[in-house]
């Protein structure tokens, strides 16, 4: 099921077909943190991947703009290309051996003892909320961070994944309902 382009949407293929650089900027800073959220729930390994893939998708799509054929929506489009990226950057890394000199993330124990109370109590909830959020089922948490971190509509989410509305409400739910009642258990409010 794939839905009309808006009217934004055409405008926004237009200006880019027509090589305008304001728009493909509007584009990128309306889209960039969703996809990257997107991309880093799909990769799950420590690495600037997640990026680079979105990078890669936005470079394709200033490419290609003249011959650009969208058939849903914007959204869907770009979500759909970070995905077959990310899935394409996960075939490689089963291919290839991990390499032992890739760093690691650093993380700076002095800066913790900078922050105040309440920055670690955010970091905490943060942290406790992204380990929930792991434990959904596979297709209820990418809907849940589809609408989350890519603002995407039921509508826009249903396309992308093949998948009913009423599908995509259901995995809303079990994912909010989830989310309140251990969050709830576990003495949040």
């Amino acid at each position: 099921m794939t839905f009309p382009l808006s009217s934004s949407d055409k405008a926004y293929l237009a200006a880019l077909a027509a090589g305008n650089e304001l728009a493909f900027e509007a584009l990128f800073t309306r889209f960039h943190s969703g996809l990257l959220h997107y991309a880093k729930s799909i990769l799950r390994y420590p690495t600037d991947a997640a990026e680079d893939v979105v990078a890669e998708v936005f470079c394709t799509l200033w490419a290609s703009r003249t011959q650009l054929a969208v058939a849903g929506s914007l959204a869907a489009y770009l979500y759909t290309a970070v995905k077959h990226r990310c899935l394409d950057k996960l075939r490689e890394q089963r291919r290839t051996p991990l390499d032992p000199t890739d760093e690691l993330p650093h993380t700076q124990p002095e800066a913790a003892h900078q922050q105040p109370d309440h920055l670690l109590a955010y970091q905490e909830l943060t942290a406790q909320l992204t380990h929930l959020i792991d434990q959904l089922p596979e297709r209820t948490r990418q809907v849940f961070q589809l609408h989350r971190d890519g603002g995407l509509t039921y509508e826009e989410m249903a396309a992308l994944l093949g998948i009913s509305i009423n599908s995509v409400k259901t995995h809303m739910f079990r994912a909010l309902r989830f989310l309140k009642t251990t969050l709830y258990a576990s003495g949040v409010q």
